[in-house]
């Protein structure tokens, strides 16, 4: 079962405080539009709040006032006396009352606008007084959108550790087991984030994949992309910096692969743009792979050979566990095997098949959260892992962590342990030391 979260209960507090603002009016009004108002105007954020608000106040003005108008006419010419006219009178002043909504850009005002002048015109338009029904409607919402904002906007005061550095592998660790991030993942972190807290990630995905993934998520810091070969500005769209293989082992990579008669993917960097070359697609994991990512933005798939002189960040080749392995120890024997960083590990995403993974020995997640630490001036890095290639970096950063569904030498280097991905175990780990205020002073 979900937890209940806290804007469920802001939504709570902040309509018990509108019936509270009824009875200090000495009842007056209706505390009934004060609640709605309250409740549809909390958001998870601030921010969003305030939109929200904005557009509830916009649309209150606007169908509260135009139904007074209407009323105004109905009840002082002809349609007073003739229903059926009446009612066509205020069903055809729906659509400048949209339009108007369309026009002032606020179309999600729409509704809203509508509902006000339907209940000034037609719920209350018989009232001894409906002016002053259509008036008090106003001021109730206003309460109920003030109440809301500022519950939304308290904050009870936090110690925040802004100098604490956090770094998330993706797969198996932040993200859940079906590949993507938790409802309450993305709320807990876009809060964390406005709070000022310093989280990245390290992943072998390209910055392609990252980014539908982030959705609702202002990653403020440069991720570490393609096993630290790259850093990567989400906001910007930028490549801060790239770890390349040099241009003549780029190739003897791609001639070995070559006359080995197998496909290979190479990433290479060109103006701020990832294009991948390839020759051609030689079995159905290779086929898969492409088809999935080839109309993702960000890059670019070329049906072409190698350019001679292009650096590249890295290689990667789908194939069967014996051809795979059959490579591996072919480029530990080429004379620029040693600059080499190589990895192979089976495809989760195809089964049967085994991912070959070249990059250059200098390029590191270890290597890139160092790098990050200093230029951030940071006093510590908290980093979180579950495989094998996220050792280097547990090791590297101050305080590393694994999740419960990590191999076991991940949990042996890392040093602590904590719930599984599917319990939201990172961001709910990264919160609490984050305003903890004897974690940094425990060392």
């Amino acid at each position: 079962m979900p937890k209940i979260g806290l804007r469920i209960i802001k939504s709570a507090v902040a309509v018990f405080l509108c019936f509270v603002v009824y009875e200090l009016r000495g009842e007056a009004g209706i505390p009934f539009y004060s609640a709605i108002a309250a409740i549809l105007c909390m958001q998870p954020y601030v921010g969003s709040s305030k939109k929200v608000a904005l557009n509830r106040v916009i649309a209150t003005f606007l169908g509260g006032l135009s139904g007074m108008l209407v009323l105004l006419l109905v009840q002082n010419t002809v349609f007073s006396g003739l229903t059926l006219l009446r009612y066509f009178v205020i069903s055809a002043c729906i659509v400048p009352l949209i339009y108007i909504t369309v026009l002032c850009k606020k179309p999600s005002a729409s509704y809203i606008t509508c509902v006000v002048f339907l209940s000034v015109t037609v719920s209350h338009g018989m009232d001894v007084n409906p002016y002053a029904f259509a008036v008090s409607r106003i001021l109730d919402t206003l309460i109920g959108i003030g109440v809301s904002l500022g519950v939304n906007a308290f904050h009870l005061p936090h110690h925040k550790n802004r100098d604490l550095l956090f770094v998330c592998d993706l797969d198996g660790t932040l993200l859940h087991s079906d590949g993507a991030l938790g409802s309450y993942e993305k709320v807990r972190l876009q809060s964390l984030l406005r709070e000022g807290a310093k989280i990245t990630l390290a992943t072998a995905r390209t910055p392609a994949t990252i980014v539908p993934l982030l959705e609702g998520v202002e990653m403020r810091l440069p991720v570490i992309a393609m096993n630290g070969a790259i850093l990567y500005d989400l906001r910007e769209r930028k490549y801060l910096g790239l770890t390349v293989i040099p241009p003549a082992h780029a190739q003897a990579v791609w001639t070995l692969f070559d006359g080995e008669g197998v496909n290979c993917f190479a990433h290479t960097v060109v103006n701020d743009h990832l294009q991948i070359y390839y020759t051609a697609l030689r079995n159905p994991a290779e086929e898969a792979f492409y088809q999935r990512r080839r109309t993702l933005p960000l890059k670019s798939y070329l049906c072409a050979p190698l350019p001679p002189g292009q650096e590249v960040l890295s290689f990667t080749v789908i194939d069967t566990r014996e051809a795979v392995e059959r490579l591996h120890a072919a480029l530990d024997g080429l004379p620029c095997g040693d600059s080499l960083s190589i990895v192979h590990y089976p495809g989760s995403e195809y089964e049967g098949y085994y991912f070959l993974e070249i990059s250059s020995a200098a390029a590191s997640k270890a290597r890139a959260l160092a790098k990050l630490k200093e230029q951030l001036g940071c006093r510590a890095a908290v980093a979180f892992g579950d495989s094998l290639n996220d050792i280097p970096m547990l090791l590297c950063a101050d305080h590393g962590f694994a999740v419960e569904n990590a191999q076991p030498e991940v949990k042996a280097a890392a040093g602590h342990q904590i719930g599984p991905n599917d319990s939201d175990a990172v961001v709910k780990t990264i919160a609490r030391l984050f305003h903890s205020r004897s974690f940094l002073s425990r060392g």
